[in-house]
């Protein structure tokens, strides 16, 4: 894996027509991320490196881009550029997404948060999701890290990098990518297509379920063959034991969410969203 190196940002900041302000999160990853300005505007700026050791990682940014210009919805990070390419030949690509406040969902779980506010969390997640379903696209990849909560309390899904769109063939990662914790039975090829936008509604059902409880249903903890069995079997404590105070049908909203198979949950984001709705 090729790392977006300072040349590669300093050349997307020429081209973008962009301020430094800083390095944002965590340094390390394929992605260079920073806070910049642009006509005294603030933005986030994403710069990819490109080499011929991973031609894939230039189609994955053209794809990333192409399906945050199509999902114009207030639960989905907006792209505030189109994505320019660097170098001739191609050494990397950059775009422009808007920037928002607060922290990475990550940060506030740990803690059992009353229902109220976890239900407001999933149903923001869902109909982000939902938008990208009616557009066949996947996100595949919901964990905590992908979700970013702002300083109003509103919720937005990031990084569709990893999105599967079904619907247009050129448009689709080879193999399943996710993140542990995260992860569907789907991703391991546990049911035959692979994930579908009822895997999105099991990773939200994670996320719902790690703000309930302040624990994970899948944790991975380095095992990988004893994480991927229980994961493909079902098995984790459930939310009932746990939160006795949670309603018969939250309760059964969870269980339905993260049930081994696809099609016993919830077929999407907006299922989801509307049986969020219908509980108090």
């Amino acid at each position: 894996m090729t790392v977006a190196g300072e040349d590669l940002v300093v050349e997307a900041l020429a081209a973008l027509g962009c301020v430094d302000r800083g390095v944002i999160g965590a340094a390390g990853g394929q992605k260079a991320v920073r806070f910049v300005e642009r006509n005294n505007q603030p933005f986030v700026l994403k710069v990819v490196a490109v080499d011929f050791a991973s031609p894939e990682t230039l189609k994955r940014a053209e794809r990333e881009v192409s399906l945050l210009l199509d999902l114009h919805v207030e639960n989905v990070v907006q792209v505030a550029s189109p994505l320019v390419e660097l170098g001739s030949p191609v050494r990397g690509a950059a775009w422009l997404e808007e920037y928002l406040d607060g922290e990475d969902l990550t940060a506030y779980l740990g803690t059992p948060w009353p229902w109220e506010q976890a239900k407001d969390m999933a149903r923001q997640v869902a109909l982000g999701v939902a938008a990208g379903h009616a557009k066949g696209v996947i996100h595949r990849d919901l964990s905590s890290n992908n979700v970013r909560r702002l300083s109003n309390g509103a919720y937005k899904v990031l990084d569709f990098g990893f999105a599967k769109h079904t619907l247009r063939s050129g448009l689709t990662v080879a193999g399943q990518p996710g993140t542990y914790n995260f992860l569907t039975p789907e991703h391991l090829n546990s049911y035959s297509g692979g994930p579908m936008p009822a895997s999105d509604v099991f990773q939200i059902g994670a996320l719902l379920y790690f703000a309930l409880s302040g624990r994970l249903p899948f944790p991975y903890a380095g095992d990988e063959p004893e994480y991927f069995n229980r994961l493909h079997n079902g098995e984790y404590p459930d939310i009932g034991d746990l939160r006795e105070d949670l309603s018969a049908d939250a309760i059964a909203l969870i269980r339905r969410t993260l049930h081994k198979q696809p099609a016993r949950r919830y077929l999407n984001g907006e299922r989801l969203a509307a049986a969020l709705d219908d509980i108090s």
